[in-house]
């Protein structure tokens, strides 16, 4: 029995450390960690409004297609329509770390549908109804967008496109935004991180290392490389860039030092008493106000 207690008792940092890169990598985590580590970061009344929305859109009619990643997961994307016949406006939303399209989608479709415009959204890897084991924050994200793209291009053809990310996706698709298709007219990017590297930093502490030298074994890339920086600086397209100035996940100082980094043209809807990706809920007439006048100037 002693033998049995020491030999337990060895193993429980290594579980432990297995059960918290677990639950910041990997689509599945277990019930001790969530319960320990997962916050609820909004009001009550904010999941109300989200879920709501998320179910009204999953109602709608819709088409679902599937594609295979580069990785060789396949993935599965939405297409909404918002009228009878296809527009040639779209929306393509890109939702956040541990979500799925509808969750964050829902939040936004009546404004577009409203606006004339069709959504797609895909469930990134690891999330909803694609496969998939590991989130990439961002580098994963970003690459599947740009393949989502020519299978949009082919099932649509030309379509003016709207590409808006929150959280996570806004990440992603400011990692693209330097090679997007010249059918994306601008790009949104709502509560995006500048680099995964310093959320998770503050996250993990001073495991932090040894979390990264894991994922590079395990999920085959760095944390390090998940970063907007070198992307942004030659963005192809006008960016409009939202962050709430209270947000406890993606530090609002990263959203000025994007702004900055970003060529003309461009805009931001900086929010105070604004939490992560809560600007659609709190502030929903400012939001469709700074839309609009991107949608005016650059769809065509």
């Amino acid at each position: 029995m002693k033998a049995l207690i020491i030999a337990a008792a060895a193993l429980l940092p290594v579980y432990i450390v297995a059960d918290i890169y677990r639950f910041v990598f990997y689509r599945t985590r277990s019930k001790l960690s969530t319960l320990l580590l997962d916050t609820k970061n909004h009001e009550p009344d904010y999941y109300v409004w989200r879920d709501a929305n998320a179910e009204r859109l999953r109602s709608r009619p819709h088409e679902r297609w599937t594609m295979r990643s580069n990785r060789g997961e396949e993935l599965c994307g939405f297409y909404y329509r918002c009228g009878e016949e296809p527009s040639k406006r779209l929306a393509f939303i890109v939702h956040g770390y541990h979500s799925e399209h509808a969750e964050t989608a829902g939040m936004l479709a009546d404004y577009y549908f409203s606006r004339g415009f069709d959504l797609f959204c895909p469930d990134n890897t690891a999330s909803g109804e694609s496969g998939g084991k590991f989130f990439g924050y961002g580098l994963f994200e970003s690459a599947d967008c740009l393949k989502w793209f020519s299978e949009l291009k082919n099932r649509l053809g030309d379509v003016s496109v709207v590409l808006h990310g929150f959280s996570l996706g806004a990440a992603s698709v400011l990692m693209v935004s330097d090679r997007v298709p010249d059918n994306v007219a601008f790009i949104v990017a709502d509560s995006g991180f500048i680099d995964a590297s310093e959320i998770l930093k503050k996250q993990l502490g001073p495991l932090y290392g040894l979390m990264r030298r894991l994922n590079r074994r395990i999920a085959g890339y760095d944390p390090q490389t998940a970063e907007v920086r070198k992307h942004i600086v030659s963005a192809r397209c006008p960016v409009l860039i939202a962050h709430g100035e209270d947000d406890p996940t993606v530090p609002f100082s990263m959203a000025p030092h994007i702004f900055e980094l970003l060529p003309q043209p461009k805009d931001k809807l900086f929010s105070p008493g604004v939490r992560h990706i809560e600007t659609s809920w709190r502030c929903m007439g400012a939001y469709a106000k700074k839309l609009d006048a991107f949608i005016k100037d650059y769809i065509r």
